[in-house]
């Protein structure tokens, strides 16, 4: 298994981690040169499908989605809202 020490992976924890994904090969991340936690892939049985395929059996089982929908209105609470700019 691959060592690799907390700062390293604090900054490069994207690509560690699209390395595990990837090879399946667990990593261990060291605190001080002490084994600390390890980063291990999901083992996920079911295949995973795109959205696409995801939205035509949504619709085949709900029927087809309308794309004209309109948004809630939100309301501004200005006891909680604060301007960013002042």
């Amino acid at each position: 298994m691959k060592s690799v020490g907390l700062f390293e992976a604090k900054t490069r924890l994207s690509a560690i981690c699209d390395a595990v994904a990837r090879t399946g090969r667990a990593v261990r991340i060291t605190r001080r040169g002490r084994p600390w936690v390890v980063i291990a892939p999901c083992l996920d049985d079911a295949p995973r499908q795109s959205v696409w395929a995801r939205r035509r059996e949504f619709e085949r089982a709900h029927g087809p989605l309308d794309e004209d929908f309109e948004l809630p209105v939100r309301k501004l609470d200005r006891r909680t809202w604060r301007n960013p700019l002042r």
